[in-house]
């Protein structure tokens, strides 16, 4: 028997596929299972593949710096375990950004950040990290 990686463990070709910027492209076909926390520069929410049902946390953050309206933007998309979808979604708006970056380390999550002044770029992590935000 062969190991199986987490990429072979985690979605399907329709939203999890091999190429970061597909797997982008892909998070727009999602489905939102539940908002964790709403607020105008850090949104955490649950999301999930209408096709295959695999979940997936989202975490987006801003920092606005108050000029040129070119405000860095930050985001993580990572596959959850069916115990860790359970979990966050009782833990509703309580999750703390502790919790969230202790999530999926060694995982290969999917980062999409949009610095200032600068063309936004996908590519593939580990784990989670909370970017800054306000």
């Amino acid at each position: 028997m062969t190991k199986q990686t987490d990429q072979e463990r985690f979605g399907c070709q329709h939203c999890w596929p091999a190429k970061a910027e597909a797997a982008w492209d892909a998070r727009r076909g999602l489905n939102k299972q539940a908002d964790l926390i709403d607020e105008s520069h850090f949104h955490v929410m649950i999301l999930a593949c209408p096709r295959c049902s695999q979940r997936f946390v989202s975490i987006f953050t801003e920092m606005v710096d108050w000029a040129d309206g070119d405000d860095p933007q930050y985001s993580t998309l990572l596959p959850l375990t069916q115990a860790e979808a359970d979990e966050l979604s009782q833990r509703g708006c309580a999750v703390t950004e502790d919790a969230l970056n202790a999530m999926g380390v060694g995982r290969r999550s999917l980062r999409r950040d949009g610095p200032k002044g600068a063309k936004p770029l996908s590519y593939w992590g580990m784990g989670i990290f909370v970017g800054p935000h306000d």
